[in-house]
């Protein structure tokens, strides 16, 4: 599954981006030294890895089986999965070509499926058939990569020394509305030219992102060299970072690093999947966002969504796809 091309293939042409680690279990265990290092990064670079070994070895075992049913999934024909389209950002299935992508004037080659952790919960009725046949399998992974992102949010708000209402774990109520959801990514193969490519440089919306990926693709851009990097797949880990609402959330002390989705050859020679949890504040909590406006997280959420279809002359007009956090010359 994935291309699994390993860097010492081309040594002189792929930039490693230079990801620290996080142990999971040394967060569950309330290591000040751990949850120090976990502040830094996230006011820093805004990017890691997260070792699962341990106490999260079900989310590890349950992530292999999600990249299964994947497979299954996205190899249906497009009539079959068109059925699952909602006309909505938050769930259900989207084709490739529907957002702009890694290159000027050309889209996306990344086909979805979105599963939100609210309908997940209320088993609604619109749920896409696959997930339905599979509950047990899509239970288990969100309730694990929530609890996860949770405890992440916990340990932030303890190092960066904040109470009551001010944590950051507050704006992310059990049973309140939010936009938080698991989002299937497939890149499919290129079987001829001009077909798109790759996943537009961006920050995420939410607060926490949870990844998992077997095969390289995502690049990451270093705020302090200003060189993109390709994130390196390590066994065992998920890949951590900070989106725009934890920024906004924090008074824009943490640090939302920007990101892609190119093909590491010419040509991506077999499927890419990646499996994605997105972490969002409740609806209606309020924050300043990178333009100064007092804003929900509800409206930045769909704004920003907005902006993703857009073409590219238009996106670098604003600075909502960004995040604010944009430098020049990033686009190729």
């Amino acid at each position: 599954m994935g291309s699994h091309i390993s860097p010492s293939e081309d040594p002189e042409k792929i930039l490693i981006a230079p990801l620290k680690v996080i142990s999971f279990d040394k967060l569950l265990s309330g290591s000040y030294t751990e949850i120090d290092k976990l502040v830094d990064i996230c006011t820093s670079f805004g990017f890691f890895y997260l070792n699962l070994n341990g106490a999260s070895q079900s989310l590890l075992d349950g992530s292999r089986n999600v990249f299964q049913f994947m497979e299954e999934y996205f190899d249906q024909s497009l009539e079959v999965k068109l059925q699952d389209i909602r006309q909505s950002v938050t769930h259900g299935y989207t084709p490739t070509g529907t957002y702009t992508g890694a290159k000027r004037g050309e889209r996306d080659c990344y086909e979805t499926l979105k599963v939100s952790e609210s309908e997940m919960k209320a088993r609604a009725p619109q749920l896409p058939q696959f997930v339905k046949e599979n509950m047990v399998l899509f239970d288990n992974f969100i309730f694990g990569s929530h609890q996860v992102v949770l405890k992440l949010l916990e340990c932030l708000s303890t190092g960066m020394g904040l109470t009551g209402a001010a944590r950051f774990e507050n704006k992310h109520r059990v049973d309140v509305p939010a936009r938080t959801t698991m989002v299937l990514f497939r890149y499919p193969k290129q079987v001829e030219e001009g077909r798109g490519i790759g996943h537009n440089m961006h920050t995420d919306i939410g607060s926490l992102t949870l990844l998992f990926c077997e095969s390289y693709g995502l690049q990451v851009l270093s705020p302090e060299t200003n060189e993109w990097g390709f994130i390196a797949p390590k066994a065992d880990h998920a890949v951590i970072n900070v989106g725009d609402s934890l920024r906004f959330l924090s008074g824009h002390k943490l640090s939302s690093c920007v990101h892609r989705v190119l093909p590491i050859t010419e040509r991506q020679e077999e499927h890419r999947y990646s499996i994605a949890y997105f972490l969002r504040p409740e609806d209606d909590a309020v924050y300043v966002d990178s333009k100064g406006r007092e804003l929900s997280a509800k409206a930045w959420h769909d704004e920003k969504y907005q902006v993703f279809r857009e073409p590219h002359e238009k996106q670098e007009q604003d600075i909502v796809l960004t995040g604010g956090m944009e430098q020049s010359g990033m686009l190729i």
